[in-house]
């Protein structure tokens, strides 16, 4: 903790002060950070037990394009992986990467800013259930608005609460959208959102 707590500061001094930089953190995806989980739920009597192990890596960045005002690209990179043992194990592991643009409404002042997201991106998802397994390369479409709230300054960074509302659609490919899914939507109110401005 403490290394990472150094190479954050270091970060952060060698960062301009001009925030033309943002990594953001949230509820959902917690982006850039990663998590591991192990759960086991004892079922009673005959019925199988419940056992679930889920790793997540997510990473998000955007950086302002320099001759365009307001403008900045974004990108995020991600490893989801949920093995799930029901009466037979189910793992369902997914690894993608999307790239887009960000776009700030109050540019001079991006920490109180309206903001409007868009990103395209592909992913590569298996299903493995006992001995037969299904996977595919997945296309999605990512749009995200919302607005910041300047909550201080620490070092060079700049923390803002930035709820915001998303919709992803999703179309499924390969043997995922053979045996599973064709396609798929989804709604998110991220009220627990915070970016990181350098």
């Amino acid at each position: 903790m403490k290394f990472a707590l150094a190479i954050l500061v270091l970060v952060s001094s060698l960062a301009a002060s001009a925030q033309s930089r943002i990594i953001s953190i949230d509820a959902f995806d917690m982006s850039y950070t990663g998590g591991l989980l192990f759960k086991n739920d004892n079922a009673k009597k005959s019925n199988a037990d419940y056992e679930e192990t889920t790793f997540r890596l997510n990473l998000n960045y955007a950086q302002n394009f320099s001759q365009y005002v307001g403008l900045m690209w974004k990108a995020k990179a991600y490893i989801n992986r949920q093995d799930i043992d029901y009466g037979g194990d189910s793992l369902d592991s997914r690894w993608g990467a999307a790239g887009g643009f960000l776009y700030n409404f109050q540019h001079e002042n991006i920490k109180e800013s309206f903001f409007f997201g868009a990103m395209v991106g592909l992913e590569r998802q298996t299903i493995e259930q006992g001995n037969d397994d299904a996977s595919g390369f997945n296309l999605f479409l990512d749009g995200e608005v919302g607005k910041r709230f300047d909550l201080g300054k620490w070092s060079q960074a700049n923390i803002t609460y930035a709820p915001s509302f998303g919709l992803t659609f999703k179309r499924y490919g390969g043997d995922i959208r053979d045996d599973y899914f064709r396609s798929g939507t989804e709604v998110k109110f991220n009220f627990l959102k915070f970016d990181i401005l350098f």
